[in-house]
């Protein structure tokens, strides 16, 4: 069954910038890896190590909306957190489900488009740093990390519960 993305928004600070949002790059979790070859083994294996890659989010938008620009670059230690929030078709009933991404990080980067007259010009921005991921379709969790207390909870299994269990979290 097809699931397709009929409309999505943004919200920072509560403020919904759905009318100036174009285009959302949300990160997929991907386990870091590390290779291994026992003594004799020809085949090398990419095992995947407690630890996941950082994440990145790039928003483009239409526009210079001053209220997005004045949360970017901000002193260090200090986050924001974004919601991005996405109606989905599930083609086999028609229904529209809501998929939901909650990411806090901080806005550190980005491009700015060309000023040219009669033109539309906007802005990317690059959200990293983050400290919190969390995406759910039609409620369900998929995916929630957080760095501190480490957190890694997928399709509701907590990935990290014996690990922080031996360590004493």
């Amino acid at each position: 069954m097809r699931h397709i993305l009929q409309g999505f928004t943004m919200f920072m600070d509560g403020l919904d910038f759905g009318i100036d949002t174009e285009e959302v790059e949300l990160p997929i979790p991907t386990p870091m890896t590390q290779e291994y070859r026992g003594g004799g083994q020809d085949l090398g294996v990419n095992l995947p190590m407690s630890a996941i890659e950082a994440l990145e989010v790039t928003v483009k938008m239409a526009g210079h909306n001053p209220e997005v620009m004045k949360r970017t670059a901000l002193a260090p230690g200090r986050t924001i957190r974004v919601t991005f929030r996405g109606g989905v078709l599930t083609e086999g009933d028609g229904r529209i489900v809501t998929h939901l991404c909650i990411v806090e990080g901080s806005i550190n980067g980005g491009t700015r488009d060309r000023w040219q007259r009669g033109e539309k010009s906007g802005f990317e921005f690059v959200m990293n740093g983050v400290k919190y991921f969390r995406y759910e379709a039609d409620s369900t969790v998929i995916h929630e990390l957080q760095v501190w207390p480490p957190k890694r909870t997928v399709n509701g299994v907590d990935q990290l519960a014996e690990l922080n269990a031996a360590l004493g979290y």
